[in-house]
């Protein structure tokens, strides 16, 4: 049987000395130039990454119908046998919430922003997940993908507690933690993990959001102590606990049993077939190393960048029962025999991508600072006027730093420095929405004539400079 200690996978814990801020140097150095990405047209990932609203309304209206019907025959079965399939197909249907929080905190289901907050919002208290901590503790799972002291939602740490897996289906282990943290939150007690990649100024937020949820909750619990029933709980907050089997059962195929500590999402992430229900009620997030190398992709596209890069990663598991084939014997070895033994997906040799036009980015022009400057000192030929689309953004090297090039209707140009300000990600690969843009990493916005930030997870403006069109090339200012 197993003798070895318990891994420690806090953030903050002795063997990681790295937990660091989303926007710190480590970042740019050991994780953008490390991580793989599928190789693809600018063009054809442009059109993969578009917006909008109907996708998204269709998605949640149908969602919605059904959450009304469920519930309304769950309330007339209450009493009898017939409450049992009853409140089981509700609470699957709400529990489903926890992938609508995941889409709508991207920022990618709807084309409209205030739609993808509402039902992120809504969402996010379905499923347990207080909106402003998930928030940021997402990003920095999409940053530090399955590394240990870093990622703070590692589902299956080593060795594998089998027990806790299973009592999961019902959310019966992580759940409670989960309530209580809300709870300490709400009296502005966050552990050190929390500070670890909350900002400072986000903390007042969080703490308020969680005081709304537990007003919400001690309402519900004294309207059923009030009529002697715990009915009203049936609706909200349980559901996540009785109705919450599929969300484990799908979650786990996500990076369950595969490797740790690696730069590549095709050998920590897996992507499974599964059948049209769960995909409708899991938003496509069976595409799972489609979503993570590229999440600025919607939902409603994955099936399509699927089909795009399916030749540069592993063979997609072809149903649940695959998975979990393989998936049982490595989590039941890594509890009692080896906590290092992992999963070893193989790769298909033709799939290495040039790093240095991550995500669908166009290749950057460069200079050495003194071969295309003309006209003035400062100002330098950057590119030219075919090389960028409208509403799209273009990099650009030029002594040893990246600018991004941005064009908006017609001959308006603009430039920023080329690297967002939160998580070092190259902001040729984003996608221009609405006069801003978005990070290809973590959906952030900055205003591309302001450099602002405009949308979470972004704090910190882009410097902006001054460009312009002289015949055929683009010309930006750079002050020496």
């Amino acid at each position: 049987m197993l003798t070895k200690e318990r891994r420690d996978y806090s953030l903050t814990g002795k063997i990681n000395d790295r937990a660091v801020p989303l926007d710190d140097d480590y970042i740019e150095d050991q994780v953008e130039a490390t991580w793989w990405h599928p190789t693809i047209s600018r063009k054809e990932l442009k059109a993969l990454m578009q917006r909008t609203d109907g996708s998204a309304l269709r998605h949640f209206g149908l969602w919605i119908v059904l959450l009304i019907v469920s519930g309304y025959a769950a309330i007339l079965s209450w009493g009898t046998l017939w409450a049992i399939p009853a409140f089981l197909i509700y609470g699957t249907i709400y529990s489903s919430s926890d992938a609508g929080w995941h889409e709508c905190g991207h920022g990618t289901p709807f084309k409209t922003r205030w739609l993808n907050e509402v039902f992120y919002q809504f969402s996010s208290f379905m499923t347990l997940r207080e909106s402003v901590l998930w928030r940021w503790s997402h990003a920095r799972h999409h940053t530090h993908t399955y590394v240990v002291g870093l990622d703070p939602e590692i589902q299956v740490m080593r060795p594998a507690d089998l027990l806790k897996i299973a009592m999961d289906f019902f959310y019966l282990r992580s759940g409670p933690p989960e309530v209580w943290r809300i709870v300490r939150h709400a009296l502005g007690r966050p552990n050190a993990d929390v500070r670890s990649f909350v900002p400072e100024s986000e903390l007042n937020k969080m703490y308020w959001s969680s005081r709304v949820y537990v007003a919400i909750f001690i309402v519900f619990g004294v309207w059923s102590l009030a009529i002697h029933s715990f009915l009203p709980m049936m609706f909200i907050g349980l559901p996540r606990f009785y109705g919450g089997w599929l969300h484990q059962l799908l979650g786990l195929t996500q990076h369950a049993g595969l490797k740790e500590n690696v730069f590549d999402h095709r050998q920590n992430t897996r992507t499974v077939y599964i059948n049209p229900v769960f995909r409708y009620l899991y938003m496509n997030m069976n595409y799972h190393i489609e979503h993570h190398s590229t999440p600025m992709v919607p939902f409603h596209t994955l099936p399509r960048l699927h089909e795009a890069i399916k030749d540069q990663t592993p063979r997609a598991y072809p149903n649940l029962w695959a998975v979990y084939k393989e998936m049982i014997p490595a989590l039941y070895k890594q509890a009692t025999q080896n906590p290092d033994y992992h999963i070893v997906r193989d790769l298909p040799t033709t799939a290495n991508a040039p790093k240095s036009a991550p995500n669908g980015a166009a290749s950057r022009p460069s200079t050495n600072g003194t071969a295309q400057e003309t006209l003035a000192a400062q100002w330098v030929d950057a590119c030219a006027v075919t090389d960028i689309g409208e509403h799209d953004v273009i990099g650009f090297n030029h002594n040893g730093k990246v600018y991004a090039i941005y064009r908006l209707q017609g001959d308006q140009f603009y430039a920023s420095e080329g690297l967002c300000t939160h998580g070092q990600t190259e902001l040729s690969g984003g996608l221009i929405i609405n006069g801003c843009i978005e990070c290809p990493k973590h959906n952030g916005r900055f205003d591309v004539t302001t450099g602002k930030a405009v949308q979470h997870p972004v704090k910190v403006d882009l410097k902006t400079y001054p460009a312009e069109r002289r015949r055929n090339r683009v010309f930006i200012h750079i002050p020496e």
